[in-house]
C-alpha cells in the first residue's frame, strides 16, 4: 500500500489541466435579427431580440476616452460603512443607503448589491435569490423610477436568482460567458441576457455612467467588474470578504491563478469603495491589499506543508491540515479564520501541486 501512495504523489504533481471552453453560436447578425434571436454577437454587432443592441436606448458601446464624468461623487459618510455595517431594519429585513449621488447600497447584512437612479430608470446590479421582492421594495423606498437595466455580476444563482422578478421590458446585460451559461441552464429565475460583451462595455443611462470590464474568471464564469468612475466605486462579487477570511475553497474559485492575479488588476483602477457581495461592510483598497497578502500567505503555507509532510496513506489529508495549522497560527484574530481553514488549504495545496 505504501508503494502505491508513494507512486501516486509524483503522478499527481505531473498532471496538467487544460480548460476547453468554446462558443458555437455566431450566426450572421441580420439573419439572427430576422429570427428574433435573443443572444447573438458578430464583432461589434450584438442582437437583442429583433433589434441590434445598439438600437436600444441606454446600451451603447462607447470608448472610455469619450466619457465625460458626470457631476457626481461619493459621500464622505460612506467611509463609515467600511468600518462597521449599518443597522438592518428588523421589519423590512434590509437597509438601503445612498452612498453617492444617485448610487445606492442595499444590504440584508449578509448579501449586498447596488443600484443607480438615472432620471430615466434604475440600473440594478445583481438580485440575490434570498432578497426576492425586497429588492424592488427597497428601490421604491427611495425612488419612483422603475428598473430599466439589470447587470449580472456573474452566473451564480445566490446573487442573481431574483432577476426574473424585474419588469418585463428590463434590458439584461452580462459578459458573453454568463449569457452562454444561462442559455444552457434555461433557468426561468435567471433570464438570458439581451446585451453581451467580451472585454469592455460602457453603459450610459440618463445622468449615470457605468464601465463594465472582464478581467478573467477569478471566481466563476463571466465574472465582471462594474465601475462608476464618477463615484469611484466598484462592484466585484465573490472575490473576497472585506475584513474576513474567505468562504470555503477560497470562495469556490474556479481558477486560483486568475483569483490571485485580479487583485493587482483591481488595485490599478482608481476607486475608494468596493461592493463585494458579502459581509455587513463595504470594502476599501486596504481591505483588498490585505486579502492579497492573506491569499499568498495561504499559498506559501500550502507549499511549506507539501515540502515538510512525510508521505503516508493519509498524505492528502495531512498536507491541508498542516497548511491550516500554519494559517491559524499566522492569522489568529482574522474574522472567520477558524471556519474553513482546511478547505481553503485544500484549494491551495492542489493549486501548488498540479496547476
Amino acid at each position: 500500500m505504501k508503494f502505491v501512495i508513494f507512486a501516486l504523489i509524483p503522478l499527481i504533481l505531473s498532471i496538467g489541466i487544460v480548460p476547453a471552453l468554446s462558443s458555437d453560436f455566431v450566426p450572421e447578425a441580420n439573419a439572427a435579427k430576422s429570427k428574433g434571436n435573443s443572444l447573438t454577437e458578430i464583432g461589434s454587432k450584438k442582437v437583442c431580440g429583433d433589434r441590434l443592441c445598439s438600437e436600444i436606448s441606454g446600451t451603447k458601446n462607447i470608448s472610455p476616452s469619450m466619457i465625460i464624468k458626470s457631476e457626481k461623487k461619493l459621500f464622505a459618510s460612506t467611509m463609515d460603512y467600511t468600518i462597521a455595517g449599518p443597522e438592518i431594519d428588523p421589519e423590512k429585513g434590509y437597509t438601503v443607503i445612498e452612498i453617492g449621488d444617485g448610487l445606492y447600497w442595499l444590504t440584508d447584512g449578509m448579501y449586498q448589491l447596488m443600484f443607480l437612479t438615472t432620471g430615466e430608470g434604475v440600473i440594478l446590479v445583481d438580485a440575490p435569490m434570498g432578497m426576492g421582492t425586497k429588492i424592488q421594495q427597497a428601490i421604491s423606498d427611495v425612488t419612483s423610477e422603475k428598473v430599466t437595466h439589470f447587470i449580472y455580476s456573474h452566473i451564480h444563482k445566490d446573487h442573481v436568482g431574483s432577476a426574473s422578478l424585474l419588469p418585463k421590458d428590463t434590458v439584461y446585460i452580462s459578459h458573453i460567458d454568463t449569457a452562454e451559461h444561462l442559455m444552457m441552464k434555461n433557468d426561468p429565475q435567471r433570464p438570458v441576457p439581451t446585451v453581451t460583451f467580451h472585454d469592455d462595455f460602457t453603459l450610459m443611462v440618463g445622468d449615470q455612467i457605468l464601465e463594465l470590464s472582464y478581467l478573467g474568471p477569478f471566481h466563476s464564469k463571466g465574472d465582471i467588474v462594474i465601475y462608476s468612475p464618477a463615484h469611484k466605486v466598484i462592484m466585484v462579487v465573490d472575490l473576497f470578504h472585506p475584513n474576513a477570511a474567505p468562504f470555503q475553497f477560497m470562495g469556490i474559485t474556479r481558477d486560483v491563478g486568475e483569483h490571485i492575479a485580479v487583485h493587482d488588476k483591481l488595485l490599478a483602477i482608481d476607486w475608494d469603495v468596493i461592493v463585494s457581495g458579502h459581509e455587513p461592510i463595504l470594502g476599501t483598497p486596504e481591505h483588498l491589499k490585505f486579502n492579497k497578502e492573506f491569499t499568498l500567505a495561504v499559498l506559501d503555507n500550502a507549499i511549506t506543508a507539501i515540502q515538510t509532510t512525510p508521505p503516508s496513506p493519509t498524505y492528502f489529508a495531512d498536507v491541508p491540515q498542516a497548511c491550516a495549522e500554519l494559517t491559524l497560527e499566522q492569522f489568529p484574530n482574522f474574522k472567520d479564520i477558524e471556519v474553513y481553514p482546511v478547505e481553503n488549504c485544500i484549494t491551495m495545496v492542489f493549486y501548488a501541486m498540479i496547476d
